[in-house]
């Protein structure tokens, strides 16, 4: 009599061996998204005990006993081995089990005899994951994409290991790829939702995740989602309303928690901010961010004395740390509480005395305060206390430049220079002291000094570039260095101001005009680079398009009279 298992065998291999060619001739192929048969990889065992094993594990299979199929599985390659079609099986029900180092091992040895085997790229692209490799994972999954683009799976895969490798813009392509395949996947709708919101693309995320919320109207975490959507999209009533409504039911989520507060504190709803995070507190009564809100709401709100004991408990947090006595100075600041936050700052350096950031922590605050002599004598007794430091001296020099005290400022980026020690930046510094004192050579000399020490530091290379440009010499050479930095960091703004600056110039000005709209772009409308589009606009007789630059660059900087002149002066 024949038995159940030995009939299914022979069904099983009439579909697995139906019009496959011999194995020596067989082409590759793509196996599907479901169960691969061996002639998806490779044709059926050519030992008849191997195929009554490799049937059997499909019986297995089909039964749902996963580990049976696997031990049949591997019996079926003892008996005949080199199989990518039994090789395949064993790599995928051993992926299913958990078996990740298994499931690598035979899915290398499909790719072995066949190197664009899609599956198989995928099954070891998930076993590196689960293994904790997932910078090599991205890599088999990539090929397993290029090698067949039409499995969902494969892309959703590919999305979440580029998620952990923080590559965004890798994760929208996988999420996208698998609801064009499976437009009915929520999860993917979700996720593409998801990752668009933190591209910044609030309305293709709102109808994304619409479309989610129609397949699964209640997934969790779509309203937070809806919330920080519509916060993008520039509606708080609305962000804050679904924000509520998710805390209704994850009342534990102090983060989306955090986020409501930060939406009231900016509506001016300061007593219910107050509240919240006041919850945000006591679930997590050591977060130092949390104190330092709930106390500057205080303040807004009268409560001194609650603010005070939240400020003593920002101190107690760690003593010896000026980090959180310059938090709490810095809080009472921004409430107007400058004489309070000078007091705190200084009873901090009272209290460690011979500690030199106290007095680095006092010239912050006095800054701040606007009191720039005892800003200035603070930082000098600090350079006193530890005279072999840097940060003491780097904080004088910038305090000294920052009042416009040119002259003083130079002599202590001098200083550093000489010593040897300092790094690139007090070099460029001390040439942008001189040239506001109006050493040009002088400043050449200094970034001429640190480009000899540093040859490919782009931020000198760009200085003495734009340094020969605003003075309109050496230009073919300018042009040069601004074109080194720039091969360094294609993308930084000021660096294609200064580019754009140099063709200028050279009266090349539609060259000009791509780079400075670029870079005003890139700097979002800084003054200068703003006044530098002016020129080349009033240049190229787009007088509208000036007079729009000009009046961007006196928005931010309203003192500026060459700006007002220029603008004054256009026809």
């Amino acid at each position: 009599m024949v038995s159940v298992a030995r009939v299914f065998s022979v069904i099983l291999l009439a579909a697995a061996t139906a019009g496959l060619p011999s194995r020596a001739a067989e082409p590759p192929a793509v196996p599907g998204s479901g169960a691969a048969l061996p002639g998806a990889a490779g044709s059926a065992p050519g030992d008849p005990a191997a195929l009554d094993c490799y049937l059997s594990g499909r019986l297995m299979e089909e039964r749902g006993v996963a580990p049976e199929a696997l031990e049949e599985y591997l019996k079926a390659l003892n008996l005949d081995p080199g199989r990518p079609g039994i090789e395949l099986r064993v790599s995928e029900v051993a992926a299913r089990l958990g078996e990740s180092q298994r499931s690598l091992e035979y899915a290398g040895r499909v790719l072995e005899h066949d190197p664009g085997n899609a599956r198989a790229a995928w099954l070891q692209g998930s076993a590196l994951f689960s293994l904790g490799r997932p910078a090599e994972s991205l890599k088999a999954l990539q090929v397993a994409v290029a090698a067949d683009s039409q499995q969902a799976d494969y892309w959703r895969t590919l999305a979440r290991v580029a998620e952990l490798l923080d590559q965004v813009e890798l994760v929208a392509t996988g999420w996208r790829h698998a609801v064009e395949l499976d437009d009915g996947d929520d999860e993917a709708w979700f996720q593409l939702a998801a990752v668009e919101a933190r591209r910044g693309h609030f309305q293709a995320a709102d109808s994304l995740l619409t479309e989610a919320v129609s397949l699964n109207p209640v997934r969790p975490g779509a309203l937070f989602l809806a919330g920080w959507i519509q916060d993008g999209l520039g509606h708080p009533a609305e962000a804050m309303g679904l924000y509520r409504r998710h805390l209704e039911v994850h009342a534990g989520d102090q983060a989306t928690r955090r986020r409501l507060v930060n939406l009231l504190v900016a509506a001016g709803r300061y007593a219910e901010a107050y509240e919240e995070v006041g919850i945000v507190r006591r679930a997590e009564p050591d977060d130092l961010d949390a104190i330092g809100v709930e106390a500057d709401l205080a303040l807004r709100l009268g409560r001194v004395a609650r603010a005070g004991e939240l400020l003593d408990q920002l101190i107690g947090s760690a003593p010896a740390d000026p980090a959180r006595a310059a938090q709490v100075s810095g809080i009472l600041m921004q409430r107007g509480r400058e004489r309070e936050a000078v007091a705190r700052a200084e009873g901090w350096a009272r209290s460690h005395a011979a500690d030199h950031r106290g007095q680095m922590l006092v010239a912050q605050v006095r800054a701040q305060a606007g009191d720039s002599a005892g800003a200035e004598a603070a930082a000098r007794r600090a350079v006193e206390m530890v005279p072999d430091s840097l940060t003491p001296r780097f904080m004088l020099g910038a305090l000294l430049q920052t009042h416009g005290r040119f002259a003083a400022a130079e002599s202590v980026w001098a200083d550093l220079a000489r010593r040897g020690r300092a790094p690139a930046r007090a070099g460029l510094q001390l040439a942008y002291c001189r040239e506001r004192l109006g050493d040009v050579e002088g400043a050449v000399s200094a970034v001429r000094d640190v480009l000899a020490r540093e040859p490919d530091n782009s931020a000198a290379l760009n200085t003495l570039g734009y340094l020969f440009a605003d003075h309109g010499r050496d230009l073919a050479e300018a042009e040069d260095l601004v074109g080194r930095a720039l091969a360094q960091e294609p993308d930084n703004g000021a660096y294609l101001d200064s580019r754009g600056w140099v063709y200028y110039r050279l009266g090349r000005l539609a060259e000009a005009r791509r780079d400075l709209e670029r870079a005003v772009e890139l700097t979002n409308g800084d003054p200068v680079v703003s006044e530098h589009l002016g020129d080349v606009y009033k240049d190229l007789n787009l007088i509208h398009l000036a007079r729009e630059q000009y009046s961007r660059s006196l928005r931010q900087d309203q003192g500026n009279a060459r700006v007002r002149a220029k603008l004054t002066g256009l026809r």
